[in-house]
């Protein structure tokens, strides 16, 4: 019979903000405004390309014009990339300082375990099982393993496991954790931040 695997750990801000940072909901949205943002750059620039042909006198103004077009363009498109950034790095700032300041408080340990009884993991005192299945995706960074259940959004369970336990023990656990999951077949990616 397998033991179960159980994890208690200190949770800080900084874990808080990676666990939304590296949100799969979050990251499809943010690379659909990326998206839009540069067929917004290409109708901008195919529209006053079209409008300059019809404006300039001749060969040099067209191409003078065109240059200003496509150097207008790029500054607006990474203007509004960085504008992007910011709007989802504030929001993610806001969910974690409210998710730090909800829990940190009342305990600062997390506690996490894993069933092997009944394939899942349990989360804090409220004993609350997640099953280890094709719905999880996890993420690997330097701090934590985080675990998102179904599309990752923001209503969805979503825990992390910080990998800098203070024991060898908690190495251990870990390792037996990355290898079980590795069996059942769902990838523990690395992680591409917003």
């Amino acid at each position: 019979m397998k033991k179960n695997i159980s994890f208690q750990f200190p949770i800080e801000k900084q874990d808080y903000t990676e666990l939304f940072r590296y949100m799969p909901y979050f990251k499809s949205i943010f690379k659909m405004a990326t998206v839009g943002n540069l067929v917004a750059l290409f109708l901008f620039c195919g529209y006053n390309i079209i409008a300059n042909l019809q404006i300039a006198q001749d060969g040099t103004q067209f191409l003078i014009l065109n240059i200003v077009t496509v150097v207008i363009g790029f500054v607006m498109y990474y203007v509004i990339l960085f504008l992007i950034r910011l709007f989802f790095r504030k929001i993610i700032e806001n969910r974690s300082n409210k998710l730090h300041s909800l829990y940190f408080d009342s305990n600062s340990n997390y506690l996490i375990g894993y069933d092997p009884r009944f394939d899942s993991f349990i989360l804090g005192k409220e004993k609350m099982k997640i099953p280890a299945d094709q719905s999880l995706t996890v993420i690997e960074t330097e701090r934590n393993l985080l675990f998102y259940v179904g599309k990752g959004k923001g209503k969805d369970d979503k825990f992390l496991v910080s990998k800098s336990g203070s024991s060898s023990d908690h190495q251990l656990k870990l390792e037996r954790i990355t290898n079980m999951l590795q069996e059942k077949g769902i990838a523990v990616q690395t992680a591409k931040p917003i």
